[in-house]
This record gives C-alpha cells, structure tokens and sequence, in this order.
C-alpha cells in the first residue's frame, strides 16, 4: 500500500462483509492504519491506479516451528476482478514481501460460509488445521482479565 491509499483501502475492507452477508460493519480507518503502519502491512492489487484487492496481514512466530510467519488478517478482491486471478496474485505478492522480512508460513481464518474462499485456499495448498480452535478475548473480557490481576 502506498502512501494516501489508506481511506481507499479500508473502505474496500468494510465492503468485505457485504459479500458474505453479514450486517456487521468492520471498524477500520484510514486513520487506523495510518497510526498502526509498522504493525500492520497491507498488499494491494491495483490495475491503473484503481484498487482491485487488498490483502492486511500482520508478522507473527511460531515456537513449534522456530519460525517467523505471517498471520493474514483479510484478503478481498472486489467482486468485478474476481475469476481474473488477482487474489492468488494479490497473495503471491504478499508472500514475496513477508519472505523478505523472514515468513515461511501463513496462518489465517476463513469464514465457514465463505465456500468460494475455502476452494481458493484449498487449490493453493492451504491446509485446514484440524487440530487447532481458535479463541478470541474481545475487548470487555480483555479489559476485565487485564484489571483483575488478584488472580
């Protein structure tokens, strides 16, 4: 993503529940990613200056690989760029700049209705990791356990 492409890109990201509907509106910014840059990276498909996809993703390590990987976060291609293969381009790029800053592996989460993104991880290699469940502490519970240090 360069420089003044924020707002752009997190439109495209708020756009991204719609496809899969649900009524739930993302709370990214442009601000928001303008004040994380560092902490977050963001990869973006453009075709003449026009936004296709955009991919968000975030550096992370795994201790039972003794490795440093990425975690992708979103990956959306607008729906008039779909079936041109601008998503498996948008990840390739991605990939390319992760393996620079050391990533050899990707973790990620997929929707479960979200059957069109399922096969496209599938036909890249993406494995299902049965034997992992992800947990998430959201903010009230975050805030709770982080006041409640009597424990």
């Amino acid at each position: 993503m360069r420089e003044g492409q924020e707002d752009a890109v997190a439109a495209m990201l708020r756009a991204l529940p719609k496809d899969l509907g649900k009524s739930v509106v993302p709370k990214v910014t442009g601000a928001s990613l303008r004040e994380n840059k560092g902490f977050v990276h963001v990869t973006v498909a453009e075709d003449s200056g026009l936004l296709l996809g955009v991919c968000l993703w975030l550096l992370t390590y795994s201790s039972w690989r003794g490795a440093k990987g990425i975690y992708i976060s979103d990956l959306y291609v607008m729906g008039h760029a779909r079936g041109r293969k601008v998503g498996e381009k948008l990840l390739r790029g991605t990939l390319k700049e992760a393996a620079k800053l050391g990533a050899s592996f990707v973790k990620m989460e997929v929707d479960h209705a979200n059957v069109g993104a399922q096969s496209f991880y599938d036909r890249l290699g993406f494995a299902h990791a049965s034997d992992d469940l992800f947990y998430v502490l959201e903010e009230e519970n975050f805030t709770r356990l982080l006041k409640d240090d009597t424990k």
